[in-house]
């Protein structure tokens, strides 16, 4: 039988327990997101749902806001679907009206969760035999998921719950303010790391993940490296040439898979800073971000917004194709151009550490910026490995010691087989007006 139609009242309940919920407890932006079309929906106006609507109404966008060149409301539709899913399978399994959000889609549908019917009275105990004779250790027939490979299973197993508790243990601590981990930092480093230690001010690490495209006709993920943005993929040849071969009508965009680079580059930061850290893949970046916390982005600049605005009027800018580092006002003797290696995971490659402000006093951006996928690890190494970050801040530090509020700097890696064997510091400017 159908099951019973859901009332408006229903409704609105289901949406307050969600808003209420742990899931959503710090996602202010995800919360009036949803409060947003919900609204509309109960009010009849879910037919004017559409993504310029929300990038202005609920995301903050101008007027004059361009979903094609903003991904922001597929980005935060995309978080949105995540949240729900986690919240109704790991704090609400029981909710009887549950609110789901379809990909492509902005419109949400309310559905009630059927009672799974009552499981059989389990059946009266068999009487207890006669333990059979225990087997000597060289009379045991052979058992499947019993050889070398189900052990290693089972220790891997093993390790994982131990990780977890350990994890679990130090996210529950307390985070000191103004520590390193390890006693070899050196005082250029704690100069350069004091300002994100304050553990009053939240601290988010941001870090870049690739776009991809899932085809459903084919079962396959493809990318095309210079496509970057959901809108650019109608203008992609690659792309077109795989639809029309593989007869892939439709691509949808993913944000899945992030490069090797950073992960290591998101570990050698979260072993060095001895404090509770956020993580935020860069694509839904934004400013309420920027403005709340202190923020460590990786990755390349062009693909945020936000941090491309931020970078905006530097002295050294990477182009859009990645291929090399202008110097916009070089000093004598310095090239105009710092130019890339034409190879993946060999040859010199240059990146950019970019030291600001932020928006709201007390608060401090770190952008470690480069094109190659390889690059995010060297720039990590550059200001967690302490022999090379005094190496590199020893050239910019004040004569009293202390960090200058705004800076970049060009360093060089030189990668055999992606690993970055070399890292040295190239030049470097002091802003003299801050941000």
């Amino acid at each position: 039988m159908p099951p019973d139609p859901i009332s408006a009242e229903e409704k609105r309940q289901a949406l307050e327990r969600v808003l209420a919920s742990r899931a959503f407890g710090r996602s202010e932006q995800l919360r009036a997101f949803l409060r947003y079309i919900c609204e509309a929906e109960f009010e009849g106006r879910a037919q004017q749902l559409n993504e310029y609507a929300l990038g202005v109404s609920v995301l903050g966008r101008p007027p004059d806001y361009s979903p094609a060149e903003d991904s922001c409301v597929r980005t935060r539709a995309y978080e949105l679907r995540n949240k729900l899913r986690s919240y109704y399978q790991s704090e609400a399994p029981d909710e009887p009206i549950q609110i789901e959000i379809e990909k492509g889609a902005y419109v949400p549908r309310f559905v009630r969760k059927e009672k799974p019917p009552p499981s059989e009275p389990p059946a009266p105990a068999a009487e207890p035999s006669a333990p059979a004779p225990a087997e000597r250790p060289s009379e045991l027939p052979a058992r499947k998921g019993r050889g070398p490979g189900a052990l290693l299973g089972v220790s891997f197993a093993l390790l994982a719950v131990s990780v977890a508790f350990f994890l679990l243990g130090r996210l529950r601590q307390p985070a000191p303010a103004r520590a390193l981990r390890g006693e070899d930092t050196t005082r250029a480093m704690q100069a350069l790391w004091r300002p994100f230690l304050d553990s009053s001010v939240p601290l988010l690490i941001s870090f870049e993940t690739r776009l991809f495209f899932y085809a459903p006709a084919t079962g396959l993920v493809v990318r095309h490296y210079m496509t970057n943005q959901p809108a650019e993929a109608a203008k992609s040849q690659p792309l077109l040439a795989f639809q029309e071969r593989m007869g892939a009508r439709e691509l949808q965009e993913r944000y899945d898979y992030a490069d090797v680079g950073a992960v290591h580059a998101a570990f050698l930061l979260g072993r060095l800073l001895d404090r509770e850290i956020g993580l935020k893949h860069s694509s839904s970046l934004d400013w309420q971000d920027i403005w709340n916390s202190n923020i460590v982005f990786i990755g390349k600049p062009n693909l945020n917004p936000t941090i491309r605005y931020a970078l905006s009027g530097k002295d050294f800018v990477e182009t859009e194709d990645g291929s090399h580092i202008r110097n916009l006002h070089p000093l004598p003797g310095e090239p105009e151009v710092f130019r890339m290696a034409d190879t993946h995971g060999e040859g010199e490659k240059y990146a950019l550490i970019t030291v600001l402000p932020g928006p709201q006093p007390g608060r401090r951006m770190m952008i470690l910026s480069g094109s190659g996928a390889e690059l995010m690890w060297a720039l990590a190494e550059a200001v967690t490995n302490p022999e090379r970050a005094t190496e590199i801040m020893s050239r910019v530090l004040l004569p009293s010691g202390e960090c200058p509020p705004a800076f970049q700097v060009v360093i060089e890696a030189t990668f055999e087989s992606y690993v970055p064997v070399k890292i040295r510091y190239v030049t470097h400017r002091v802003s003299k007006t801050p941000g």
